[in-house]
């Protein structure tokens, strides 16, 4: 339905509670935009800015985060004799990389008051801007009703939100008196040097960049460590592991080189397994058909809401096999490793297998998938 009928169902439907209420203030994020010159607009430069060509622009912010998320993890578990919450410590490297790229600003605690409320925010957001969430957006009676709690919540999250977009933009604004300032999209667009968007539509861009991936990114990556940390995924460690030597002899390369390409397939298998194996959003934002579609003998009429269960798409056993509910890195390889050897380095090459729906699909995926 999804690649059939691109066109009908790339809008989006607004919501009562999420963008009358929470969103009134700072727009739309991309995702939840409804489709319209304002949107293309967004997509086509969060893409550009998000994009494989402008990877190399980053590295140098990958090096510095991939090393204090290491170095952290490594000072506060007493080097591995302590336990700690790897969770957090992905969330920071998730908004630190946002932030440098839409503030030119980063956070260096794991426990910063800002990160924190950041998140906090963010999570409850994610909750109220559910298609399920709020019988309200679809009885607009229940709206009205006195000491309406979702009503409350909203406003102050909005609030909250609202406080600390402004205090990020305000401290690019010092920066750039200062002659301090690193090149980001906000800092481009205070200093006129982005005309093609309007202010209202940078704001969209960073508010869905910085809002949008520091809860996919952790939950997945925190998914997959615990499926590599049990006794089937210690051995797809070892032939991973395999594969990085293989592809750098000297280990001391793959770290300083590794977060510039794509090189090590095994590794390139394990990212995508992680992001099917562990649906973030189960249901993904709801789309809305702007002309009717056929599918399966039904009519669906123009302007009615789909919702999309990613979670069951990604676990269906016609696309990936009756061991859909497994953790299995190497359902992503042409040919697998042999696996009487985990230390034998795998030559397998990415397989072009269907590719998993967390990220969306079609013309509605989500931009720097």
């Amino acid at each position: 339905m999804l690649l059939g009928h691109q066109s009908a169902l790339i809008d989006r439907p607004t919501l009562y509670t999420f963008h009358g209420i929470i969103s009134s203030t700072q727009g739309f994020t991309i995702g939840s935009s409804p489709w319209d010159t304002s949107c293309k607009n967004k997509r086509t430069a969060a893409g550009s800015a998000l994009g494989r060509s402008k990877l190399k622009d980053y590295f140098d912010m990958f090096d510095l985060e991939s090393y204090c998320i290491i170095r952290d993890l490594a000072r506060d578990s007493h080097n591995g004799e302590k336990e700690v919450e790897v969770r957090k410590y992905i969330q920071r490297y998730a908004l630190n990389t946002t932030l440098t790229l839409c503030y030119g600003i980063r956070m260096d605690s794991v426990y910063d008051s800002m990160l924190r409320e950041i998140l906090e925010v963010g999570s409850a957001i994610s909750l109220l801007r559910s298609a399920s969430e709020n019988f309200q957006d679809y009885i607009p009676l229940l709206r009205y009703f006195p000491n309406n709690s979702k009503n409350r919540r909203s406003k102050e999250l909005r609030d909250r939100r609202d406080a600390y977009l402004n205090s990020l933009l305000n401290q690019v604004r010092e920066m750039i008196k200062k002659g301090t300032d690193k090149p980001c999209i906000s800092a481009a667009i205070l200093k006129d040097e982005e005309t093609k968007l309007s202010g209202v539509e940078v704001s969209s861009i960073c508010l869905s960049l910085v809002s949008g991936g520091f809860e996919t990114i952790p939950g997945t990556l925190t998914s997959c460590l615990g499926s590599l940390s049990t006794a089937e995924g210690q051995v797809f460690q070892e032939r991973a592991y395999a594969d990085i030597k293989r592809v750098y002899p000297d280990v001391r390369d793959a770290w300083r080189n590794s977060f510039q390409g794509e090189e090590v397939p095994y590794l390139n298998a394990v990212v995508k397994e992680a992001a099917r194996y562990y649906t973030v959003s189960a249901m993904s934002l709801p789309r809305k058909t702007v002309s009717e579609v056929v599918w399966d003998g039904a009519r669906i009429p123009a302007k009615t809401m789909v919702l999309i269960n990613a979670q069951a798409a990604n676990h269906d056993v016609d696309h990936f096999g009756p061991d859909a509910a497994t953790f299995n890195p190497e359902r992503w390889l042409s040919s697998s490793p042999s696996s009487s050897s985990s230390s034998s380095p795998s030559k397998s090459s990415p397989s072009s297998s269907i590719p998993h729906f967390s990220f969306g699909a079609a013309r509605a995926l989500a931009p720097g998938k």
